[in-house]
């Protein structure tokens, strides 16, 4: 496989899982719900990171063609860009950890052999760490 077909082949994972989260409601709130969480964990005021529903548009390019995008991006107020850089930073620690996880419950194959130590996954979910 080139490396070309492995950026593809990720996108598509991504775009799959994306819409596996985005299917059922009870994904979608629960890793929204613990994005917030984790803000408030690291004192962060959740409303802080609120985008405006016009802005998150922009932001996200939703329903506009390349032109008018680039265009209506250069109006965007920096601290909304600010809000959805903190929010998405929030967004992904909470994937990645839920992925982590779900490799280390489902004790996945690269575990058994790797020559690290093993982690105990009870340490693991009272850890401040995680």
């Amino acid at each position: 496989m080139e490396r070309q077909d492995l950026a593809e082949r990720l996108s598509e994972l991504g775009r799959l899982i994306w819409q596996a989260i985005q299917s059922d409601d009870k994904i979608t709130e629960l890793v929204f719900e613990l994005a917030d969480a984790k803000l408030s964990l690291d004192k962060v005021n959740v409303e802080d990171t609120r985008v405006e529903p016009d802005a998150a548009d922009v932001i996200m390019g939703i329903d506009r063609d390349e032109e008018t995008l680039a265009r209506e991006r250069l109006s965007i107020k920096p601290s909304e860009w600010l809000k959805y850089s903190v929010y998405n930073l929030a967004l992904d620690w909470v994937m990645d950890q839920a992925l982590m996880r779900m490799k280390m419950q489902q004790k996945w194959p690269f575990q058994e052999n790797d020559g690290f130590p093993k982690l105990d996954w009870a340490h693991c979910k009272s850890s401040s760490t995680f």
